[in-house]
């Protein structure tokens, strides 16, 4: 199934790789899905989508094992009082469903910060946009794609 995600890899030449995972009924920590599936965790990228106090949208990208520093991320996107948005609130903004939201292909171009790796050819997993579906692809062709800004955003 081609989502939205994988069709603008198509489109832009990205190599990737298409891989189903397994998921418990609404089970979608990272974690867990990582373990699951046999990905090591800090290879699995999550994403995590926020909103500022002005509504802007603003998301972040990091390992299963880690942790998102609000602090951290407030700093480096410039906003005040981020918090996660409402996970009712996902499919109108950002055109992705809670368990399916991919940093590649939104419904708009946001800022995306992607948590800093000390090398950016590493190949790691990300959600294709749909529940069940990642992409393997290399972490510096997903920030080349969403336009992304390594930062340190974890704590």
């Amino acid at each position: 199934m081609k989502t939205n995600a994988v069709r603008l890899l198509d489109v832009n030449k990205i190599p990737y790789e298409m891989v189903n995972y397994k998921i418990c009924k609404d089970n979608y920590d990272a974690e867990q899905i990582a373990l699951d599936n046999n990905i090591p965790q800090h290879l699995l990228y999550k994403t995590l989508i926020c909103i500022g106090l002005d509504k802007e949208i603003i998301v972040a990208v990091l390992p299963a094992n880690e942790q998102l520093s609000i602090k951290k991320l407030e700093k480096v996107a410039g906003i005040k009082q981020i918090n996660l948005l409402p996970t009712e609130e996902l499919m109108v903004k950002i055109g992705y469903i809670r368990g399916g939201c991919s940093p590649i292909a939104m419904k708009k171009k946001f800022p995306v910060y992607i948590q800093s790796s000390t090398d950016t050819n590493i190949i790691v997993w990300i959600n294709a946009g749909k529940k069940g579906i990642l992409l393997k692809m290399l972490l510096r062709d997903i920030i080349l794609i969403t336009d992304g800004q390594l930062a340190e955003i974890s704590r």
